[in-house]
């Protein structure tokens, strides 16, 4: 069934307010987000980034438009050029490498592929003539071998950063700029740098015509969302506005979206204080969709401090999400009848709520909380002797049904219940120093003790395994053990 494109509300840092979505092509979305500069690993701020715009792309797709998505690839860097230099290889190699690895550590985090990710050294030929085509209508100038972005010819300069004019001053220092509010569009290579022949120098390009060349290479030259970390707003992409409404006469981008910054348990994200975090540490520590589901559970633009605390959260609710899975499936599994039921109406909605809430400015603190509600009713109905299994096992499967599609763009509860908590228990397990055999040595004690009614000692056992954060789930069928956080 065709799904209705109904209206979505997109908060835009250009207008600083939420606006009704309108793509430039009916059914299309044309959305660019600007990418890593590939010299070290890509850290849990990268991660959001990934994740954020991804789900964007997902759900753009889920109400049936053709999505085009750049990410793009910054391959030439003063720091790529460092670390190639420090480490004496070339800085394509220092590229490659880190390019592979942000593949490794995006995939395993489930953050597909855009269907455009280009490298800027395969731009340059295309950076040459939009330079030349900018100069030519007299918004750039070169001064011995530099191109700069004149300013002061592109009017409407500063409306996304909303800042005075005189706050407006590109960092580039050179004495062949005219005003310090111009910036670089290409610059001479010093000695031991990469470089490519262009009508100006021997050179490279700056950093801000990149992106607006990528994006104009492959959407063309309006484009529906550009997004990014809120931390780009000034300068990058209020030059890319300038270069690329300059070059086209155009409005460029229709909705600019940002995320907010990171931080790592209160302070921002800085190796030099030592609060780092690369996404391959993270993983190392924490469930892929625990990552995911504390991203999820913050508004985009909102700053996030990844502390231990939400992490802690995360692994909390993840646990607490697959056990419940896993005991619907157990019920599925346990019966051959099955009858329809409309027990839990908020599951009938499930899908149309999910609408509502991403419409809203891709609200997916508040998807996760309604989400999070009809679990607690879900579990309700697993523990309650007043519903034959056949009316359960019809309510899980209606539930299930509703879930699915919502989970192919969260990325969330895709895993087989029993293999997600087979590795969750070993790891708490090992985290913890504990073994199933102790545990289970326990359990097998306390069923003893209750079958002789010695709750002196069944009380005991329970003490000492909650010391260890187990506890033990004593019910009239069975006694099995839970990881307390």
């Amino acid at each position: 069934m065709k799904k209705e494109k109904p209206t979505i509300m997109i908060y835009s840092s250009l207008t600083r307010k939420k606006e009704p979505f309108f793509s430039i092509v009916d059914g299309e979305l044309k959305m660019y987000a600007c990418g890593i500069t590939p010299y070290d690993e890509i850290h849990i701020g990268h991660a959001r980034q990934a994740v954020i715009y991804d789900i964007i792309r997902l759900y753009y797709e889920y109400l049936g438009y053709k999505v085009k998505y750049v990410r793009n690839f910054t391959d030439i860097d003063d720091k790529i050029i460092k670390r190639a230099n420090d480490e004496g290889k070339e800085s394509s190699q220092i590229c490659e490498f880190y390019i592979k690895e942000n593949y490794k550590d995006l995939e395993l985090l489930k953050v597909g592929k855009a269907t455009y990710e280009p490298k800027v050294t395969e731009c340059i030929n295309d950076i040459i003539e939009y330079i030349q085509k900018l100069i030519s209508k007299e918004f750039a100038y070169v001064n011995n071998g530099e191109v700069f972005f004149s300013v002061e010819k592109f009017a409407k300069y500063g409306q996304l950063s909303n800042r005075k004019k005189d706050e407006l001053i590109n960092s580039e220092d050179s004495p062949n700029k005219r005003s310090n509010n111009d910036f670089v569009l290409w610059k001479p290579n010093k000695i031991g740098e990469p470089y490519w022949e262009s009508p100006w120098s021997k050179g490279r390009p700056g950093w801000h015509i990149e992106c607006s060349v990528m994006a104009n290479k492959y959407l063309g030259d309006e484009i529906d969302i550009h997004g990014g970390g809120i931390d780009l707003i000034f300068p990058h992409h209020e030059n890319e506005i300038a270069q690329s409404e300059a070059y086209s006469g155009k409005k460029f981008a229709r909705y600019w979206v940002h995320n907010g910054l990171v931080m790592i348990n209160g302070t921002k994200m800085s190796k030099s204080l030592g609060n780092f975090l690369t996404v391959k540490d993270a993983l190392k520590e924490y469930f892929p969709e625990e990552i995911r589901y504390a991203i999820l559970t913050h508004n985009y633009g909102s700053n996030i401090d990844f502390s231990k605390d939400l992490f802690l959260n995360a692994r909390k609710r993840m646990y607490y999400f697959y056990i419940t899975l896993l005991n619907m499936y157990k019920i599925i599994e346990s019966t051959d009848e099955e009858i329809s039921s409309n027990f839990v109406p908020e599951m009938a909605d499930l899908e149309k709520k999910f609408v509502e809430f991403m419409n809203d400015n891709f609200n997916t603190p508040k998807v996760i909380a309604e989400i999070t509600n009809i679990f607690k009713e879900l579990n309700k109905i697993i523990h309650s002797n007043k519903i034959i299994l056949g009316e359960k096992k019809g309510i899980f499967k209606s539930f299930l049904k509703n879930l699915h599609p919502i989970s192919k763009v969260l990325r969330l509860f895709e895993e087989d219940p029993r293999r997600y908590l087979t590795r969750f228990n070993d790891k708490i397990l090992k985290d913890r120093n504990l073994n199933e055999n102790y545990l289970n040595s326990k359990l097998k004690d306390y069923l003893s003790a209750k079958l002789v009614k010695d709750y002196s000692k069944t009380d005991n056992i329970k003490d000492e395994l909650k010391l260890h954060g187990i506890s033990v789930q004593d019910s009239s069928e069975s006694v099995s053990w839970e990881f307390i956080f």
